[in-house]
């Protein structure tokens, strides 16, 4: 199986069924009419496996970005991989075959998407063994690993970020990142993805908090340590200012923090929404004031605008659960309508998780919307065809 993307912990146990905040407006009316489960998206014939898989129209396309990746002849394993598509017709399922997020004609293996540095490339060579057993480096087999978490488009800067969460796995189990397949959080930091000149870059960060560390050393583009994890639980972009979810309780109840799309990469820049006074939100430069807001899901959860409602609309699959839920709210910071079922997933062997949005494919005004989610049993991402009724 997959590694289950819980290394923060936003996803460590089941959310309480009660909503944060007060109720919404009944999520614009609509409800839920039927369901139909499509079956497996249509992958690169090299996958065997790949976990998540949230995506981001851009110019007609769309980008798909994904974590844990299981490759097939030739085997392999990477922790991130990436896809692009024209194929915006979901009714007949989705076909996402390139290799990488920009050439749609090369079907061949897909590549590592978040890039390794120097450092971190230096790091693992020097720790490399096929057998620790009796070594005294406590660090002996330790591996870096990335997980793409939400996504936003930046066609303003030509641009596409994604934010990912650093961990690394292996080592002793005396060593900083025992801790088996699932491996340590390290802390958080995004991806630009440039559309011009196709370069993928983690951005390196401004005023950056001298506490986060990582085995290789000094990384600069560390953004939020692994509690706050602002980035990785959804994001949503309202003009120029990018809000990003994330410091989720063990009972799933999530926060929100906001910055300037053009300053994401500065720290100093981020505030964090620590509830109201006189009836206005207060944003405050400290992340520790952050409130939660709205719920989560495992391994994160989709925040979009929605025009047909005019609302924000969050959908979700808590940790070790079949039902996805979603709920509105009028502003990014709630507050949030009680949860209504979205789908149920059905029962299999595995675990199903990482149930996403895909407002890309939404077609009759609003009223059929498609989102996917990961079994484990089979090591694909399920199409889910969603048809509401607006009341």
């Amino acid at each position: 199986m997959l590694a289950l993307s819980v290394a923060s912990p936003a996803v460590a146990v089941a959310p309480s069924s009660a909503p944060v905040g007060q109720p919404a407006q009944a999520n614009g009316g609509l409800t839920v009419k039927d369901v139909h489960i499509l079956g497996p998206v249509d992958q690169n014939a090299h996958v065997a496996a790949r976990d998540n898989g949230q995506s981001v129209e851009y110019h007609g396309k769309s980008y798909w970005f994904f974590d844990d990746t299981m490759l097939q002849d030739p085997t392999g394993f990477l922790s991130s991989t990436a896809a692009v598509t024209t194929d915006l017709d979901a009714s007949d399922g989705i076909s996402v075959q390139s290799a990488n997020p920009f050439d749609l004609t090369d079907t061949s293996s897909p590549t590592e998407f978040v890039p390794y540095s120097a450092a971190e490339t230096q790091f693992q060579n020097a720790h490399a063994s096929s057998d620790c057993s009796g070594s005294t480096d406590v660090n002996c087999g330790t591996q870096f690993a990335f997980w793409p978490g939400s996504v936003v488009a930046d066609p303003a800067h030509q641009r596409i970020l994604v934010f990912y969460g650093k961990l690394c796995r292996g080592g002793l189990d005396t060593g900083p990142c025992a801790s088996g397949f699932v491996g340590q959080a390290l802390g958080s930091g995004i991806v630009s993805v440039d559309m011009r000149t196709h370069q993928i870059t983690r951005l390196n960060v401004e005023h950056q908090d001298s506490s986060l560390t990582s085995p290789e050393g000094e990384d600069p583009t560390l953004l939020f340590s692994p509690s706050q994890n602002f980035g990785n639980g959804g994001t949503v972009l309202v003009g120029n200012e990018l809000y990003a979810y994330g410091n989720c309780t063990n009972t799933n109840a999530c926060g929100v923090a906001r910055a300037p799309i053009d300053r994401v990469q500065d720290r100093a820049a981020w505030s964090f929404y620590a509830g109201t006074a006189n009836g206005r939100p207060v944003w405050s430069a400290d992340a520790a004031s952050s409130v939660a807001v709205m719920n989560g899901g495992a391994a994160g959860e989709t925040v979009h605008f929605d025009p047909a409602t005019k609302l924000y609309m969050n959908s979700y699959m808590p940790f070790l659960s079949h039902q996805v839920y979603y709920q509105t709210s009028a502003t990014p910071w709630g507050p949030w309508s009680a949860p209504d079922v979205l789908y149920t997933a059905p029962t299999t062997s595995g675990v199903e998780y990482a149930a996403f949005a895909h407002p890309e494919y939404t077609t009759d005004h609003g009223l059929t919307r498609y989102y996917t989610y990961y079994t484990s049993s089979t090591g694909q991402q399920i199409l889910v065809r969603v048809d509401f009724t607006k009341g």
